[in-house]
This record gives structure tokens, sequence and C-alpha cells, in this order.
């Protein structure tokens, strides 16, 4: 009798542990990370960034330009849980910041609960990654351990953009093989 109470409880206690009934989000989506927030500008960014604890920067070594486009970025390094920091803009804006964690001192599972704590369950779930959305912010969880947030209406528009791109280019390439 004492062995199969036992059992029954540690298989109640794994199905309580591992539940996967959705949790109500306890509260609205992040727009960023510690002091930065999508939507900032450039010089405010930097400004938020250089009084950060969670991050090394230096100013404006720590900003490039992706290749090909005017589109700024901050590489800045971390601080204890964070190993380091990008943060990409468009229009002057701030629309996308990854942030890698430290693998040594936090693990996947402790920040995936702590987000489902905060958030509910994502929207999303597979084994290299979890998604928590609304209608302007994406905050996404990917192995091995880095932490993304997007503000959305930018992230899409980028995306129509390279569609209407790829478009001229189709119907330019057609038109020069018509001269063929």
């Amino acid at each position: 009798m004492f062995r199969r109470t036992v059992v029954v409880l540690a298989a109640w206690s794994a199905c309580a542990l591992f539940s996967t009934a959705p949790a109500e989000a306890q509260e609205p989506l992040q727009r960023g990370f510690s002091s930065v927030t999508l939507g900032m500008e450039l010089d405010a960014a930097k400004l938020a960034l250089a009084g950060d604890p969670n991050f090394r920067y230096r100013g404006d070594p720590d900003v490039s330009l992706v290749p090909g486009r005017r589109l700024p970025v901050i590489d800045a390094a971390g601080v204890v849980y964070v190993e380091r920091g990008l943060f990409q803009f468009r229009d002057d804006r701030l629309y996308l910041i990854t942030i890698l964690l430290d693998r040594g001192r936090l693990d996947y599972f402790s920040v995936y609960r702590t987000l489902v704590d905060r958030y509910g369950e994502p929207i999303r779930l597979d084994p290299g990654s979890a998604v928590w959305e609304n209608e302007t912010t994406r905050v996404t969880l990917e192995r091995p351990l880095t932490v993304k947030y997007v503000d959305l209406p930018v992230f899409f528009a980028i995306i129509d953009e390279g569609r209407m791109e790829e478009a001229l280019d189709q119907i330019s390439r057609d038109r020069f093989l018509d001269q063929l």
C-alpha cells in the first residue's frame, strides 16, 4: 500500500511539474531589455547602454553599419549574465534587440520558466525556441540561450520591402531576357 501511494504521488507530482495547461499572462510583453526599449532613437539607446550595468558599452566603437545598407548596429559586451547584446536600428529607431546570455550562469529552462511565469505560455514552442507575441512585439527565447525582442510593424515592413525588391529584380531579369 505504501509503495503504491508513493508511486501515485510521484506520478501526480510529475504531471503537475510538466503540465502544459495554458497559464494566463501575468504581464504585457516587455518592449526591451533592462534600460533599452524598442523604438528608442539611436542616441537615446547609446545613452541608456552607457549607464546600463548589464553592458560594457564603449560608445561609437561599438556601433557599426550593416553592409550594403545604412542600418546601424550596436554590439555591446555584456556583464555577468549577459555575454553580449546586439541592437539593430532602422530609420534611427531600435527595432531588434538580441541578448546572448551566459550559459555558464543561466540555463534555458530557468529563462523559459521566468518568461512563462511573466507572460504565460508561448504561442509557439518547438525544440529550438519559444515565442511570445502580441500586435507590436515578439519575444523569442532561442537555444542555446538567446532572447530576442522584435518590433513587429518594423520587422514586417522590412520583409515587405524585401519582397518588393525581389519582384523588381524578377521584372528586370525578365526584361533583360526578352532582349535576347
